[in-house]
C-alpha cells in the first residue's frame, strides 16, 4: 500500500505475521509506520507498507477547526 497520504493519528488495519489488528499512527518512516495498537494485548509497534490493509484518516474541516461534538439531549 501507498503510505504517502499517511499522517500522525490516522487509523491503520494492519496485518503482521498473520495477526490483524488496528493501531494508530504516531510516526512514519521510509516504507513503515510507527504505531500504537489499540487492543494493549498486541505488542507490534512498527509495520512495513505492505503489511498496511486499510486506512481511515483524520482530517479537520477546510476551515480548521475539529468537528463538533454531537448534542444527545434530543
Amino acid at each position: 500500500m501507498n503510505l504517502g497520504g499517511v499522517q500522525t493519528r490516522d487509523v491503520v488495519l494492519a496485518n503482521r505475521k498473520g495477526r490483524s489488528f488496528y493501531a494508530i499512527v504516531t510516526g512514519k518512516r521510509q516504507g513503515e509506520l510507527q504505531v500504537e495498537p489499540i487492543d494493549r494485548r498486541v505488542t507490534y509497534y512498527k509495520v512495513k507498507a505492505r503489511e498496511v490493509v486499510e486506512i481511515w484518516h483524520r482530517r479537520r474541516r477546510r476551515n480548521g477547526t475539529a468537528p463538533a461534538a454531537e448534542d444527545s439531549n434530543g
